[in-house]
């Protein structure tokens, strides 16, 4: 999705967010009006989080991991970093790269996952492009949910936190960014393919674990067990000792900075009760990640 830079940016960002039908499915009156709502109405407080964390450390994220690929890319390939919803723009970059002469692009999705509400705003603007420049080649990458390198990329994550805690057998809790109800009546495949990943990752290191979700917003139905909620069921349940996973993502955001970090494991903390609890951090950049998506350019030549 990108991130904002500063509170100006924070209004585009969450303009061209809920104007976006993948985020809001609505007619585009509806979408150009609460768009224009909520940018105004929440700018301000949604920057204040940012700059609680120190600024998202997602562009920076993005910037390692596109100086880490095109180092193990020979000098036929260039790479750039691009977003939905911040600078570079995913349809702006595209169009400046085919003023250059560049006509075949292979776009790799940095969610794992799959969903209407992400990967979704991705392959719209492929089909924009598609009928804007008939002679480019796109080819996205959607997910790679049960890929065995972004699989054994988490598993050595825990691996390492269990051996900085020193915790036994920690119960894993995969809390991923929640999606409407709604979503899934449309087919939606996210929910189930987080479930996928977590088994998948679960197995490898033989401890238990639950899927949950967290960030909803507004009054309508979104996909549960909300994390917290389940954090209260789990010490009820006596679990002691637990590693929270942001499988939904490979890049440090405001989710994970922010509501992971200074909300949801304060909350087991100081409200539930539990004390052995802390959070997998994603590094900057992954050899594992960096491997994987050359992998996916290999396999993808034209």
């Amino acid at each position: 999705m990108g991130a904002p830079s500063s509170e100006k940016d924070m209004r585009v960002f969450l303009k061209r967010m809920f104007n976006d039908k993948a985020i809001l499915y609505a007619p585009k009156l509806v979408r150009a009006f609460v768009s224009s709502l909520i940018s105004t109405l929440r700018y301000k407080s949604s920057w204040k989080k940012y700059e609680l964390i120190g600024g998202s450390p997602l562009l920076k994220s993005m910037a390692t991991y596109s100086h880490d690929l095109q180092a193990k890319l020979n000098k036929d390939y260039v790479v750039r970093s691009v977003y939905s919803y911040s600078q570079p723009f995913i349809k702006e970059e595209i169009k400046t790269l085919y003023k250059q002469g560049i006509k075949d692009f292979f776009i790799i999705s940095m969610y794992p996952q799959a969903s209407l509400s992400t990967t979704g705003s991705v392959q719209a603007d492929m089909e924009q492009l598609k009928s804007e420049y008939p002679d480019v080649h796109l080819k996205l990458k959607e997910e790679y949910f049960d890929n065995h390198y972004f699989i054994d990329f988490w598993v050595s994550q825990i691996k390492t936190k269990i051996s900085s805690t020193g915790y036994k057998a920690p119960f894993l809790l995969f809390s991923s960014h929640a999606i409407p109800q709604s979503f899934l009546k449309r087919g939606d495949p996210y929910v189930e393919h987080l479930k996928v990943s977590a088994q998948l990752i679960a197995r490898q290191l033989n401890l238990p674990f639950g899927v949950s979700f967290q960030s909803k917003i507004g009054p309508i139905a979104w996909t549960k067990p909300y994390t917290k909620e389940f954090l209260i069921e789990l010490k009820a349940n006596g679990i002691d000792e637990i590693l929270v996973v942001p499988l939904s993502f490979i890049n440090e955001n405001l989710e994970t900075k922010y509501d992971q970090d200074y909300e949801i494991v304060p909350f087991a903390q100081q409200e539930v009760g539990i004390k052995n609890i802390c959070r997998i951090e994603i590094p900057m950049s992954d050899e594992i990640i960096v491997d994987m998506f050359i992998k996916f350019i290999e396999d993808g030549k034209y």
